[in-house]
């Protein structure tokens, strides 16, 4: 099987858009809102966006701590992957 040009296989998305705060490697707290999750990543919307690459901790109200590496950033919008194993089914 071939893969159709400009087609990206992903894991399905659940829509999220929830609050959270956003800790940088420098320990600066910024207010996010997680727009949509995978099993894998995730999408966020901040007025500060943080820099590819950066290892990231997200903290989800009711969930334990996420440790995360931001992938794409741009217009407002950011995107990474999880570091550690989530079950983001249990996310409030």
């Amino acid at each position: 099987m071939r893969r159709v040009p400009g087609f990206i296989k992903r894991a399905p998305r659940i829509d999220l858009r929830r609050p959270a705060v956003l800790i940088d490697p420098q320990g600066v707290e910024t207010v996010v809102t997680i727009i949509d999750v995978s099993s894998g990543g995730f999408k966020l919307a901040a007025e500060e966006l943080p820099r590819i690459g950066e290892i990231v901790i997200l903290r989800v109200d009711g969930s334990e701590d996420i440790e995360a590496q931001i992938r794409w950033a741009i217009d407002g919008q950011a995107g990474g992957v999880f570091l550690t194993e989530v079950d983001y089914s249990a996310l409030p």
